[in-house]
């Protein structure tokens, strides 16, 4: 649309009344000069009516007045015709009054005003009108190409200015506005090919020729950081004159599809001309490789420049060749590196290769992330690094030797990292062959160390105690490794070998120990495993005790076969229980609801029984005192008297050891047999005197002592009674009155005599008891305490009762094992001799994993005695 109109001298503005064609129009007419007004009067009667529209307007339209030429049309009344508001003009006059944002017309000898925003006052029902004024034609368009020229110019100074490194001369307003406006008339294709050729001329010519010449004279790093010079300086440049192209950026180049954007064609032309370069780009490229080479620590002349190397990674990501360029070869020179690198530390010990490799690891990835590398090339780098590493160095990292001189070593942190690396790849269940193996030889030598037999479950429990820890911290609690540490503790838990201290039996030594422990823990004697610390004293409280015993029952669930440890408990219990030795009652009980939970209430019946005795035996005793209480003073017995009856059953079985009991005991005795007698009809009291202790009131020069001593400590010591000061009994003459065997006198002398509180004097003197010794009243004997206790040989198991504690668990193991062959035999009928071994290692798996050898004998001891009979092809028939 072309405007014609007049120059307002005072605003500056331009008041414009535009002329459009109609389709109905003639077009022969000139153009009409004559005011509005006297258009309007002239061809009043060309108008019937103005239609209502409420649609928007464009800001760009503009009130067009033409001449008509359509036939007349009947004549309407002025004020009915520009009537708005749908009620009567006033005066005579009327308005034409456009949608907000147009100007306004007044008609009928009124001014023109094209400014006046004043709002119409509509009526509630009546929509505003607008006026259209029609056969306005357009002014042919003049010649633009002197513009152009013009324009141009002015816009080939400021670029050369630009690439000059100057400030344009002219304004960026008016630069900005003169490519503007060519833009509106048309030519912005040329004028973006201009400024395409007029940047491939400065980059492909000065920018190029300029980096080639200097290229020849330095290095690849030199070059790369001449390099990035010229990109910094020519992405400068190319900001301001995309600044200056703004519109034909926008309005053009954004929705062409032939001509790129300012800044792509930057970008590209730097691309194509620089980078592309055969001199420059290996150059470029391999001066990245460089600085990347010095930063791994390579000793080259190049020196580290951190801000060169991310500009330059940077520059790769906007010339867009990252990934085709740069990344392939700094994947092929990584590859290079990581291979001789680790060729040189493979010659190292594992732990030291581990750490290194770790630390390797670390720094790639982090290089990654600090020079902005993309995620393609992290990831194709670890997995170089995966497979040199790991894959190519899996023999060294999976050596058994040395990964379990880790774990001998304690050393988690190194242990870790193996772990860390080997899982890299999914590898670290490959750990197992030398975790298992590292559990059963660090646990063999310690359940077969005879020197230290004593100490075996503490150290069993250390050894726990350090492979949770490396578990947990090495191994992330891997839960396959896991399962190794509990496959591998039940191996070696239950091997046995046949030895003088399990009696020539090969029962397991673990169980045995496990009681013993336990004995000792409830007795309040035994020293806390604190994980990390030393040793501590045992804490009284009840808490302790308990964690304790859950620390033990770890171990305990790793014993097949329970027999022994049950054996052994079972005598201890009966030693705490009868001499008042448990420390704490709570603490008893609750080890009997843990044994219960883990092995059922059958395994201890037995031991509910004895604390049932127990409770009994309290109170026929407290009817017999009562008793007591109600004779003569006469008939009373001379001492206190306090009794365990005990049902056979129950207990554990005891010898009976002969003794001669002083007449004034056995008297006190015969009372209390009276009594329960009358009690109970059909029972018989067998006395085990080797379990009962005294308490005697000693008077010695220095000072009178309460002794606590056994039963036969106190027959022999009774004898001294009736010797005279000074003189001395032989150790026949003691025997003779006592009745007692070798074993029991000497251990009873050795115990009165040459223990730690020696009451008795030997002669000669010395730590072992001979058949020709003497033995006197020691009057010089002395100690700061009142009450002492001289009866721990009670309290020691004797070689004799562990022997025969061991063979009574392995012949009774050997009857389960007939009674498991004789069952199945009795169901099968017909068995082969590898399917019968099987099934009865699955039938007494609870009571222990037995080997083929001895149910083989079981198995001969069974033909021997007709209860089954061999067949043809290794198989055994039942014999009804």
């Amino acid at each position: 649309m072309q405007h014609t109109g007049d120059h307002d001298q005072r605003s500056g503005k331009r008041k414009s009344i535009g002329k459009r064609k109609l389709p109905d129009q003639e077009t022969s007419q000139p153009p009409s000069q004559r005011t509005l007004s006297e258009l309007l009067s002239k061809n009043k009667h060309a108008y019937e009516s103005l239609p209502s529209s409420s649609s928007p307007v464009s800001k760009r339209s503009r009130l067009s007045v033409s001449p008509s030429r359509r036939s007349p049309a009947p004549a309407v009344s002025p004020n009915k015709m520009y009537n708005f508001s749908g009620s009567p003009p006033k005066n005579g006059n009327a308005f034409v009054r456009a949608l907000p944002g147009q100007s306004t017309v007044s008609v009928k000898g009124q001014p023109l005003n094209l400014n006046n925003s004043r709002q119409p006052n509509f009526g509630p029902n009546v929509s505003a009108k607008k006026l259209v004024v029609k056969n306005l034609r357009t002014a042919p368009r003049g010649n633009n190409e002197p513009y152009f020229d013009r324009i141009w110019q002015q816009l080939d100074k400021a670029l050369t200015e630009i690439f000059d490194g100057q400030k344009p001369s002219s304004s960026l307003e008016e630069l900005y506005k003169g490519a503007e406006n060519i833009c509106r008339q048309g030519r912005a294709t040329l004028l973006a090919k201009n400024i395409q050729d007029r940047c491939k001329e400065y980059v492909s010519d000065k920018v190029r020729n300029n980096l080639v010449t200097r290229a020849g004279g330095g290095n690849d790093v030199d070059t790369l950081r001449t390099v990035n010079e010229a990109w910094s300086s020519w992405y400068s440049r190319l900001i301001l004159i995309r600044w200056v192209f703004y519109y034909l950026d926008q309005s053009f180049l954004l929705h062409s599809k032939d001509l790129p954007m300012i800044h792509e064609m930057g970008l590209a032309q730097f691309r194509s001309y620089v980078f592309a370069d055969t001199i420059l780009k290996p150059k470029i490229l391999q001066g990245a490789c460089d600085l990347i080479s010095v930063d791994r620590g390579a000793e080259t002349k190049v020196i580290q420049d951190t801000g060169l190397l991310r500009s330059s990674i940077d520059l790769f990501h906007n010339l867009d060749v990252y990934n085709s360029d740069f990344e392939p070869l700094f994947i092929a020179s990584s590859k290079t590196f990581v291979s001789r690198w680790a060729a040189a530390e493979s010659e190292k010990p594992l732990a030291s290769y581990v750490e290194n490799s770790d630390r390797l690891i670390d720094r790639e990835v982090t290089r990654c992330g600090l020079y902005t590398l993309n995620r393609s090339t992290k990831q194709k780098l670890s997995e170089l690094l995966d497979e040199i590493l790991l894959a190519e160095h899996e023999d060294l990292l999976l050596r058994e030797n040395e990964v379990i001189g880790l774990m001998r070593a304690e050393n988690n942190i190194a242990l870790k990292k193996l772990y860390g690396l080997l899982s890299r790849r999914n590898l670290g269940i490959k750990l197992k062959s030398a975790f298992g193996n590292f559990i059963k030889e660090e646990g063999s030598s310690i359940v077969f160390d005879e020197q230290h037999e004593a100490d075996m479950v503490n150290r069993l429990l250390r050894f726990k105690k350090q492979l949770d820890n490396t578990l947990s911290d090495a191994f992330d609690g891997d839960t396959d490794l896991g399962n190794t540490l509990r496959d591998a503790f039940g191996v070696f838990m239950n091997l046995g070998k046949k030895s003088e201290s399990t009696g020539g039996t090969d029962n397991p030594k673990t169980g045995e120990m496990i009681a013993k422990y336990v004995d000792r823990l409830l007795k309040g004697g035994l020293k806390v495993v604190t994980p990390g610390q030393a040793d501590a004293p045992l804490d009284d409280s009840f808490s302790e005790m308990r964690r304790q015993l859950d620390q033990v029952l770890d171990l305990f669930r790793f014993v097949q076969g329970k027999a022994v440890f049950e054996a052994f408990y079972k005598n201890d219990l009966a030693r705490r229980l009868l001499m008042n030795r448990s420390a704490s009652d709570e603490a008893e009980k609750e080890m009997l609801v843990l044994l219960k939970k883990e092995c059922g209430s059958s395994f201890t019946h037995n031991l509910e029984s004895m604390f049932n005795d127990m409770d009994v035996a309290r109170d026929e005793m407290s009817a017999y005192n009562s008793m007591q209480k109600q004779l003569d003073r006469s008939k009373r017995s001379p001492m206190d008297l306090n009794v365990s009856v005990l049902s056979a059953a129950s207990w554990p079985s005891y010898p009976d050891v002969p003794v001669q009991v002083p007449p004034n005991i056995l008297g006190v005795l015969r009372n209390f047999e009276t009594f329960y007698n009358s009690k109970h009809t059909g029972r018989k009291l067998t006395w085990k005197h080797q379990l009962a202790h005294c308490q005697l009131r000693a008077r010695f020069p220095k000072g009178d002592k309460e002794l606590v001593v056994s039963s036969f400590q106190a027959i022999v010591l009774l004898l001294f009674n009736d010797v005279a000061e000074g003189d001395s009994l032989a150790y026949s003459d003691i025997q003779e009155q006592t009745g007692l065997s070798d074993p029991e006198l000497k251990r009873t002398l050795q115990s009165l005599a040459c223990a730690k509180y020696r009451v008795l004097a030997k002669n000669p003197k010395g730590k072992e008891v001979d058949p020709t010794d003497q033995f006197t009243y020691n009057p010089n004997f002395t100690d700061p305490k009142m009450r002492i206790k001289i009866n721990q040989i009670q309290l020691k198991e004797t070689k004799e009762e562990n022997k025969s504690t061991h063979e009574r668990v392995a012949a009774d193991r050997n009857y389960e094992t007939q009674a498991a062959i004789v069952r199945i035999m009795k169901s099968r009928k017909t068995i082969k001799h590898s399917e019968l071994i099987v099934e009865v290692i699955e039938a007494t798996r609870n009571r222990g994993t037995l080997q083929p050898a001895d149910i083989k004998v079981s198995i001969e001891k069974l033909i021997e005695r007709d209860y089954m009979e061999r067949s043809e092809g290794k198989t055994y028939k039942y014999v009804a």
